[in-house]
């Protein structure tokens, strides 16, 4: 069985990632960071996800905030 490093983020960091998504939609999170919702809630909640999730939600986020 595969193990996974698990990792969250800071309530700063999601509220900037927050602040440049154009709708919390299934939708608009996977336009904007390729995420679904239900990694969203979890990193809204504080939850740990994938470390390979974030490193992408992390370098999607700065395409985003550099466009």
């Amino acid at each position: 069985m595969m193990r996974f490093e698990m990792v969250s983020m800071s309530r700063d960091e999601f509220e900037a990632m927050k602040a440049r998504l154009p709708r919390a939609t299934s939708e608009g999170l996977f336009e904007t960071y390729r995420i679904s919702q239900n990694t969203w809630y979890k990193l809204r909640d504080g939850q740990p996800v994938k470390r390979k999730t974030i490193e992408r939600l992390r370098e999607r986020y700065r395409e985003v905030a550099g466009a």
